[in-house]
């Protein structure tokens, strides 16, 4: 079985004033937490970034931003870390797990789920189903929500209902200068357009909102 190799130790950030700022964690090499904080779900790649923040909430997240922009240093947020492969080299980077940030709040009169970065896809179809409505979600219970619809979101029902990144109605997203943001069609259609398929480099995404379908009975089976 794949697992983390330790941590090489090395030279290491002084991250004191952002630990100062945000109700969330943060590690470096020299923490005895380490190994465990930047494992990811894909057990096949070695994290190695400069440090991992974990933020308890979006206002966290923007201090992290704004830190790391003093800092100069880059931030790559992960949800799961199912695609942690896609993230390449880590160093001089925050990584920055959103796995605490699991809210998810169904309005069933407008068929709109709201769902925070750490989302698991199960969280959503559980909340979703018994309402009767059901999202454009993937093959597996414990996908991230907020990676799999940015880039692009291919869903048992997307022949029918098209992908899911087309159903996102509004984000929140902290953007590059630390400002938490909530963008939509009106508001910011550049941005909007660009993040419905076009990754997690435009910002971090700390929530999504997204349409719901009626759907009451699923039929499936084994070919």
């Amino acid at each position: 079985m794949n697992t983390v190799r330790p941590a090489l130790r090395r030279a290491t950030h002084d991250v004191t004033p952002l630990r100062a700022l945000i109700d969330g964690d943060i590690y470096t090499a020299d923490d005895d937490d380490w190994d465990d904080a930047r494992r990811a779900w894909n057990l096949a790649v070695d994290q190695q970034p400069a440090a991992v923040a974990i933020p308890a909430s979006a206002a966290d997240v923007a201090e992290i931003v704004e830190f790391a922009r003093s800092e100069d240093l880059r931030v790559a947020p992960q949800g799961t870390g199912h695609g942690a492969a896609t993230l390449g080299e880590l160093d001089d980077t925050i990584l920055v797990k959103l796995h605490r940030l699991r809210g998810v709040t169904i309005d069933a009169e407008r068929r709109i789920a709201r769902v925070e970065a750490g989302a698991i896809w199960i969280d959503v179809v559980e909340a979703a189903a018994a309402h009767g409505l059901a999202a454009l979600a993937g093959s597996s219970p414990d996908v991230g929500v907020v990676g799999y619809t940015l880039g692009g979101g291919l869903s048992w029902l997307a022949r029918k209902h098209g992908l899911g990144a087309n159903h996102v109605t509004a984000a929140e997203i902290v953007t590059a200068d630390g400002t938490l943001r909530r963008i939509g069609r009106e508001s910011d259609p550049d941005l909007f357009w660009g993040i419905r398929g076009g990754g997690g480099n435009l910002g971090v995404v700390t929530a999504l909102e997204f349409g719901l379908l009626a759907y009451t009975e699923v039929y499936a089976g084994v070919l």
